[in-house]
């Protein structure tokens, strides 16, 4: 099994709960990204209802799912204000499919592939790279993607646009690099409830290359309970140095 296919799970779980996209004081207000003119009016465009919608997952306790290419499917709840998330992902392999458990306490995250049995590997995320999308100042900021969001445009409590990943702290220079013009323009639609809350992202990235597609998350059950509790000591072993590599160097020469 290659330690670096794992990498993708920290990719997933920021995805999940929709962090690492944007900086939490975003200058973009406009539907082209510009800074707005100064003005009275009460009137706000499609971006900025956007962020708004964005910015309210972080002080709410709820449930998410995820689907992804590459067989990724993952479920799991939330508590971004406190921390906690707890979540179940298959990720396939192959002709098999792989288990893994993630559990985030504070600082800390536990995950835990395959049987029952197995420990949990543990994780300091405080000591990840400033650009990693797990890093806890990436992930105390709820306002997702809304720094990279251009062209946005509304219809009721429909959202569309496209996506300037260039624009995210959490990108990794290479990545982009290999992308090329594509990364700037990237199309996604989303959706918010009537109390104004973010509750799908589709971003599709089928134009970036063979085996891309479309990354759906929703958030649904907004006020749920959210309890985590980390394992017991004698559950827990620190992560191996391979999977720390691969989970490290996701942000390690991202600007910040």
């Amino acid at each position: 099994m290659s330690f670096q296919r794992l990498a993708v799970v920290s990719v997933t779980i920021a995805a999940i709960v929709g962090l690492g996209g944007c900086n939490s004081g975003s200058k973009d207000s406009g539907t082209n990204g510009a800074a707005p003119a100064a003005t009275t009016a009460a009137a706000t465009t499609p971006l900025e209802d956007f962020v708004a919608a964005s910015k309210k997952l972080g002080g709410e306790t709820m449930k998410m799912k995820m689907s992804m290419p590459g067989g990724i499917e993952a479920t799991g709840s939330a508590d971004l204000a406190g921390k906690k998330l707890d979540m179940k992902m298959t990720m396939a392999m192959g002709t098999e499919s792989l288990d893994i458990a993630v559990r985030l306490v504070g600082e800390t995250m536990y995950m835990k592939m395959g049987p029952t049995g197995d420990k949990w590997m543990s994780l300091d995320v405080s000591k990840l790279p400033a650009g990693n999308s797990l890093n806890p100042e990436n992930m105390a900021n709820a306002e997702a993607f809304a720094a990279a969001a251009v062209d946005v445009k509304r219809d009721g409590d429909n959202f569309s646009g496209t996506l300037d990943m260039t624009k995210s702290p959490t990108a990794d220079p290479e990545s982009i690099k290999a992308l090329g013009a594509k990364a700037t323009a990237v199309p996604f639609t989303a959706k918010r409830d009537s109390e104004g809350r973010l509750t799908e992202m589709v971003i599709d990235m089928s134009g970036m290359g063979a085996g891309a597609g479309k990354i759906t998350t929703t958030y649904y059950d907004f006020g749920t309970k959210v309890d985590v509790a980390a394992p017991a000591a004698g559950e827990v072993t620190p992560m191996p140095a391979e999977m720390l590599k691969a989970f490290t160097a996701q942000g390690a020469t991202a600007g910040a």
